[in-house]
């Protein structure tokens, strides 16, 4: 009934049952996950889950693409498959992360992993080595992808799991050539098949709890901030019927709600409007005459290749809109890391600042690095939107730290240090890009 690499998932999971069980400090824990997994919140959505399952099956059942001898594989591919994937899509706020950490998952695992290497399988102490070598590097993966200044470690455990991939997909293959009348059946057409369409209909399922669990959780937030039942009663459904399946969009409406603290339907309603103004002009960036200034969605990615990802262009306070990328962490200190932070500021349609903030939190050291580091992004920001290269002064007052200032014909260039009044005698640097239109 289960081939050996199944068999060798079950002896090391049932091993590590055992050690959980047999420690007392981690059976209280496991006793604790195993109460959270099934909580009455938890049961209505695994129940819902299975009845839909059962539909899926039935309808491919009767497209004569399922039968009783794919209990087992079914049931595999909801609980390693399905499963893991409908805990993660509660956590998605967009439909892109959706795409990118559920769909694909979904499919690979669907297809790669579980059927078209489990065609061939090898040895049963093969198959046994090949799993924690599998958790450690999936492990790895996971841990080092978090982290920014992991990066050489997460290239080489992915280039390391891309070569066995490769490895297990040769044997495959060559099984394949010297067998392949023994895979020229039914059977075998429908266990390649059978996951890939169970996988393709379990999308609007997945989808439908990441609306869900969003919904729901902006809806918890939601109640507090408005003074008025009538007007939270309002929001709730007009957000709905605007967004609806937009995860992404409500996001960015709920921020806009708490930051511009909406009390009105009115307010709502004009807030609603222009997220989804956003939203065109993000899919369509307008042009802008660079007497005026720059397009927001152009400039605020400019300096993606060098790590720093800015997030939507949203409205702050009043009329003003800006863009501010998370900061970004120079060295492996998890808490004194030297860090950039790339800003875009203006209005609705048209960013007349660009800042690249440099916190430095010892001054004490040698901190060339930083402000070299500095210097590249202020250099690829002035090519970008110049298209030439930065100007000297502005390059040596970078490198030494020190204040200044020059014009061209578009912008006023600006390099200023911020001493701190701590021990370690830490400072901010800034090179900030100012239209002239914005200094009028």
């Amino acid at each position: 009934m289960f081939n050996t690499r199944e068999i060798a998932y079950l002896i090391w999971g049932t091993l590590l049952l055992i050690v959980l069980f047999f420690s007392g400090k981690n059976r209280s824990s496991l006793i604790d996950l195993i109460k959270a997994f099934f909580c009455k919140q938890f049961v209505y959505v695994y129940l819902i889950a299975l009845t839909y399952l059962f539909i899926c099956v039935w309808v491919l059942y009767k497209v004569k693409i399922w039968d009783s001898s794919l209990i087992k594989d079914t049931v595999m591919w909801f609980l390693f498959v399905a499963l893991p994937l409908m805990y993660n899509a509660a956590k998605i706020n967009s439909f892109q992360k959706f795409v990118k950490q559920v769909v694909r998952p979904l499919v690979a695992f669907s297809i790669i992993y579980e059927y078209i290497f489990g065609l061939y399988t090898f040895d049963w102490w093969i198959e046994i080595l090949m799993v924690p070598v599998a958790v450690f590097i999936g492990g790895m993966l996971a841990f080092s992808e978090k982290k920014p200044e992991h990066r050489q470690v997460h290239k080489l455990m992915n280039g390391i799991f891309i070569l066995i991939g490769l490895i297990s997909l040769a044997a495959v293959v060559i099984h394949l050539i010297h067998h392949y009348t023994d895979y020229l059946n039914r059977l075998t057409a429908m266990q390649f098949i059978m996951p890939l369409c169970l996988s393709l209909m379990f999308v609007p399922f997945l989808y439908g709890i990441a609306m869900f669990t969003h919904y729901e959780t902006a809806f918890v937030a939601l109640k507090s901030q408005f003074k008025l039942p009538g007007v939270y009663k309002y929001t709730m459904l007009k957000v709905m019927l605007r967004f609806h399946g937009d995860l992404e969009g409500m996001e960015r409406w709920k921020r806009m709600a708490f930051t511009k603290n909406l009390q009105t339907r009115k307010e709502v309603d004009e807030a609603i409007t222009l997220v989804k103004t956003l939203q065109d002009a993000e899919q369509n960036p307008h042009t802008v005459n660079e007497g005026l200034g720059w397009s927001p969605y152009q400039v605020k990615d400019l300096l993606v290749s060098k790590g720093i990802e800015s997030p939507d262009y949203r409205n702050t306070i009043d009329e003003e809109f800006c863009s501010i990328s998370l900061p970004f962490k120079l060295s492996d200190d998890p808490i004194f890391s030297d860090t950039i932070t790339y800003m875009v500021l203006g209005d609705q349609l048209i960013a007349t600042e660009l800042h690249i903030g440099l916190k430095v939190f010892n001054g004490t050291i040698n901190n060339t690095a930083s402000l070299m580091y500095l210097l590249q992004c202020s250099e690829m920001l002035h090519q970008s939107v110049f298209g030439e290269g930065l100007p000297d002064k502005i390059k040596n007052a970078i490198i030494k730290a020190k204040n200044t200032t020059c014009n061209n014909v578009l912008a006023k260039l600006s390099v200023k240090k911020e001493l701190w009044t701590n021990r370690t005698k830490g400072y901010s640097m800034d090179f900030k890009i100012t239209h002239n239109r914005h200094r009028v």
